[in-house]
């Protein structure tokens, strides 16, 4: 009697290791699952647009320029082909600039201050005031600052290094709209470079100083070509005449980056349609931190 009780325990122990190994799968995928969320966390399945417009920030000093009738213009014509459209003004922080691969945007209007590095590439200004000691986390390669002639702050700015490094997650045919000046000068095109890695689509600035006005003139135009007119890249650009020379900004012209055949030929899709889901004005330096500051005009 013992004998085939302890047989019958030895049987149901053995039985009972399926559950456990069943605990075990689950437990494996919510492990996977938690990590692929850290990595890329938010990401939506609905594509949508972004408007980071550092320059209205109440956070900048005499550097700032709002212009309202330009946003609420662009807001009008991204919607025709997004259902979602964000917006970040006060709140373009180096955290939210860390985040901004992972977030499914398809389309950035990127209307910020802009410093050239000594190391051939442009810093992109945040909207946060230097603090001495904050983000420590990042090297002065990944975060820099920036001096904007006649702002009385100091300013954090990302770099190449940050875009490569620091992002989460990864672009996916995004077209950034880099309204900034020397996005594309020819001697400092490592910014752009580095969102191209990142699976940034194509990277459109101007290749020296822009006034502001004429700025928010000509993205406008270019909106409106490219979503209104169904342009391709190519065409859109080539239609925004170069900026009218000044004794202060000179003249640009509006470039973009790749500079091949499938981004000139590449149209904006209407992301509101059918089932397409996602998988400045003034002179500015960047200072590296813990060196000394320079000043420019």
């Amino acid at each position: 009697m013992d004998v085939k009780n302890k047989q019958d325990e030895s049987k149901g122990f053995s039985g009972d290791k399926r559950p456990i190994y069943v605990l075990i799968t689950i437990l494996v995928i919510i492990i996977l699952m938690t990590y692929f969320l850290y990595q890329y966390p938010n990401q939506p399945s609905q594509p949508k647009a972004a408007i980071i417009d550092q320059l209205s920030s109440s956070q900048l000093a005499r550097s700032r320029f709002p212009n309202q009738t330009f946003i609420e213009t662009v807001k009008e014509l991204l919607y025709k082909r997004f259902a979602q459209v964000d917006y970040y003004s006060d709140n373009a922080t180096v955290d939210q600039y860390k985040h901004l691969s992972s977030l499914g945007y398809k389309l950035i209007i990127w209307r910020a201050h802009s410093a050239l590095d000594e190391n051939h590439f442009i810093a992109i200004c945040s909207s946060e005031k230097y603090i001495e000691g904050k983000y420590s986390e990042y090297s002065a390669e990944q975060l820099t600052l920036c001096n904007i002639t006649g702002d009385p702050n100091l300013y954090f700015a990302i770099t190449p290094k940050f875009v490569e490094e620091c992002m989460s997650g990864r672009f996916e045919d995004t077209v950034i709209v880099f309204m900034s000046c020397n996005g594309l000068n020819e001697d400092y095109y490592r910014t752009a470079e580095a969102f191209e890695e990142k699976g940034v689509k194509v990277f459109i600035s101007w290749d020296g100083w822009i006034d502001p006005s004429y700025n928010d003139h000509a993205i406008a135009l270019l909106l409106g070509y490219l979503i209104d007119k169904d342009y391709t890249i190519k065409e859109a650009v080539n239609k925004i005449p170069p900026s009218p020379f000044s004794p202060f900004y000179g003249s640009s012209k509006l470039k973009y980056y790749p500079d091949n055949s499938e981004v000139a030929d590449y149209i904006v899709p209407n992301y509101k349609e059918g089932n397409i889901s996602s998988n400045m004005g003034l002179a500015v330096i960047a200072i590296p931190r813990k060196k000394s500051i320079k000043h420019t005009f």
